[in-house]
Formats: structure tokens, sequence, C-alpha cells
């Protein structure tokens, strides 16, 4: 059954593919980046670090030392199948509930390089207001949990990876929940979007308050005392720069990128990680950490569930174990305990390990399922609309949701990662902007 379980899931990545190839046909979108990663992570990445690359994989030889690591392997290969069906199910599933929208998103693609980057004046005062806004909040959060001194703190700690390890672990990132969702999502999308209403409408009001922003949001990055952080806001901004100019993904374009995400990343592991002091080591973590560890961390969770750890049903989500009333059991610190023996680390893991750890197959289905129609709405309700700042905005912040469940639960995707509160607080701005204008226009 290992070897057919194999070959399941290899006919799906292949079928993955082409359905990603016909569907998307180069255009950069939600739908798009989901395939993609996807594919680029848990594709043939995933059958080199299974068949090959797990001789020196540590975390590999640890779990192959259990009884029931064939079984294991057998249940992840099956997910990630389901996976692949799922998400495809729920792209069309969206595409069936909004028929109409289809044919509007495929020529606003078709169009978009040919389209300028629009300009609405309505929406920089309000965008002044809010950006300000942010940057008093998040700038008192900084003050009250002295952000500077933990990341002076940081700098001058011993250089070597086990103290660094030890002080970001007691010190890195706010405890602050709402002061998190801000810098995490909700602030990036309203920065990008306030330095390109900025850019189109002349204002250096909303520039200067968007700017001050950033230094905040940069502060917050910093002070989380992690690489990865600071990283996703560059690319974000790079991200909408491509937007603005083309949506198309060429080969020039990838290599591009390539070069570019090694220019942001490795000054950052050369300072977090201080045992890669030559440059071959860094880029070679680099290229484990992206495209190896998360397949390390994924086989941790199916050759946990069921067997060392059972199913929780629910109580690995926190508002599921508030109605059930219940404690509140993370399935990655239990995972992490489980093989590391280490209180307060974590496996993170993609949504489908979460999703089969709460209910298995059936949840990897139901989670699947409900990422691939949640992303495809994203694209056919702001796509469609004019190449506006928001709209740039809003798919540059989808990239960071789609990412984050490269490594996350559904839930910390769609509300800390932005995948579904970003697009939520960019349609009730603009129905409330919408509002008052119409309100504005009766009173004339």
């Amino acid at each position: 059954m290992l070897v057919e379980s194999y070959l399941i899931a290899s006919a799906s990545m292949v079928g993955a593919t082409a359905y990603f190839t016909l569907k998307t046909r180069g255009y950069i979108s939600t739908t798009s980046m989901l395939m993609g990663f996807l594919l680029a992570l848990y594709g043939p990445a995933y059958l080199i670090f299974m068949l090959y690359y797990n001789e020196s994989s540590l975390v590999y030889r640890q779990l192959a030392n259990s009884p029931y690591f064939a079984d294991g392997v057998i249940s992840l290969n099956l997910s990630i199948a389901i996976m692949f069906l799922g998400c495809i199910g729920g792209i069309e599933l969206a595409d069936k509930f909004l028929s109409g929208k289809q044919y509007e998103l495929d020529g606003a693609l078709k169009h978009w390089e040919h389209r300028p980057l629009s300009k609405n004046s309505n929406f920089a005062m309000l965008l002044v207001a809010t950006n300000l806004s942010l940057f008093a909040y998040m700038a008192l959060i900084s003050l009250r949990e002295d952000h500077f001194g933990v990341i002076l703190g940081f700098l001058s700690a011993p250089n070597f990876a086990s103290a660094k390890d030890e002080y970001r672990l007691l010190f890195g990132g706010s405890n602050t929940y709402a002061y998190r969702l801000v810098l995490t999502s909700i602030a990036p999308f309203f920065l990008i979007w306030g330095i390109l209403e900025s850019w189109t409408s002349r204002s250096k009001t909303l520039l200067l308050g968007s700017l001050l922003l950033l230094l905040t949001i940069l502060l917050g990055r910093m002070e989380t005392l992690s690489r990865a952080p600071v990283a996703f806001l560059i690319i974000q901004l790079g991200f909408a720069c491509l937007l603005c100019l083309r949506n198309r993904l060429t080969w020039p374009v990838v290599a591009f990128g390539s070069v570019m995400l090694l220019a942001i990343f490795y000054p950052l592991i050369r300072l977090t990680i201080p045992e890669t002091a030559l440059g071959a080591t860094a880029i070679n973590f680099f290229f484990r950490r992206a495209f190896f560890v998360p397949n390390e961390a994924v086989l941790e969770f199916f050759t946990a569930f069921p067997y060392y750890l059972s199913h929780s049903w629910g109580t690995n989500i926190r508002p599921i174990a508030l109605l059930l009333g219940t404690d509140f059991h993370p399935a990655f610190a239990d995972v992490s305990y489980l093989w590391r023996s280490q209180s307060g680390s974590i496996s993170n893991s993609m949504f489908i390990a979460d999703a089969y750890a709460d209910f298995s197959f059936l949840g990897v289905a139901a989670a699947s399922l409900f990422v691939g129609s949640v992303c495809r709405l994203i694209d056919l309700l702001f796509l469609p609309s004019d190449k506006s700042p928001m709209v740039v905005a809003a798919l540059s912040s989808a990239l960071l949701g789609v990412l984050h469940l490269m490594a996350g639960a559904v839930q910390t995707a769609m509300l800390s990662g932005g995948l579904l509160s970003v697009p939520l607080v960019a349609l009730g701005v603009s129905s409330t902007s919408a509002l008052f204008r119409t309100r504005d226009v009766k009173n004339r």
C-alpha cells in the first residue's frame, strides 16, 4: 500500500499541475499563488525529500524508527492527493457560485498590463486618518512593551545559536493578540494601499502617514527576532511594485524573483544564525528551510496522529474549544513535545496537518475545499474591478495569507495571515466610502 500511496500522490500532483497551467495561464492571482506554492513546496519537493533527501534529515531518521511510520506516510500521501483535489473542487465551486464574474475576471487579467493604476482621491483622507491611527496604536504598544530594548538585548546576546534561540523564545513577539493581528496583516495592507494611493493622487500627507506606519511595522517585525516577518514585508512591497507593472509570470520574472529572495533572506540569516558564517552555508540553510523543513514538519504530524496523539475533534481550534467548554490543546505544541520533549517549542506545519490532527481525512478534505473557495472568491470579487491601489494591496496581502497556509492552520492564515480578514476589511472600507459619497451627493 505504501508504493500505491506514492503513485496516488504523484498522480494528484500531475493532475494539479495540468489544472494549474490551464486554469491560471500564467496570470498572477490568489488562485495561482495557492496552487503554485502547493506544487512548489508539497509537490516534487515532497517526493525528493521522502525518497532521496531523507538520508540527510535527522527528523526523518527519528520518525522512521517509529513502528507506525509507514502508516503515517501512507496517510500523508493520501492527504496530499485529497488536498489537491479539494482545492481544485473549491475553486470550481466558487466559479459556479459567481459564474457571471468568471468572464470579467478573465478579461481583467488579460488586459491588466495595459491598464494604468487608477486614482480615487476620495480615499486619500480616509487613508490618512487610518494610517495615522494605526501608527499611533502600534507606536503605543511598542513603547509599552519596550520593543527597542528587546531588539538591543537580542543583538547583545552571546553570538551563538542556542543563546539567540533562548532569548527569542523568552522575549520575541508581542503578547497582545490585537497588535499581532494588526502587525501581520491589517497594517501592511493599509501601508501598501496608502503608498500607492499617495502616488496616484500626489498626496504628500498620505505618503508621510504611510511612511510613519512603515516605521512602526518594521519595528514590530524586528521585535519578533525572526527572519521571516521582516522578509515577508519586503516581499509584499516588492510584489506590489510588480503588480503595478504586470501580472504574468515569465521565466525572467521567476529568475529575477529568485535572486531577490536570496538577496533578502541572506543577510537576515547571517544576522539571526551566527553559525552560518560562510555564504554557501547560509544559502544551503535557505533552501533547506524553504523546501525540506516544511515537509519534515508535516511528516511529524502524520506520524503522530492517531498513533501517539488522538484526533482532537475541534479542541485544536480555539473558538471550537471554547464552544465545547474544553481546554484548548494546540496540535503544534503537542507534536513538538512528543518528538522533542521540549515545553514551549512548537512545530508549525501546513494547513492540512492541523486539519488532519483535528478531523482526520475529513478535515483535510473540508479545509482544502474551503481554502480553494476563499482564494478563488478573492479573485472574483476584487480583480474584475479597476486596477486600483486597493486591489493591488489586497492581492499583495493575499500573497502573505497563502504563505501562512504553507506553514500554518487555516484559521491562522484566514485571520492573522489576512487571507480572509484583509478582504473583509477592504470590502468594508470600500462600502463605507461609497455610502458616504452617496450621502454627499444626495445632500447636494
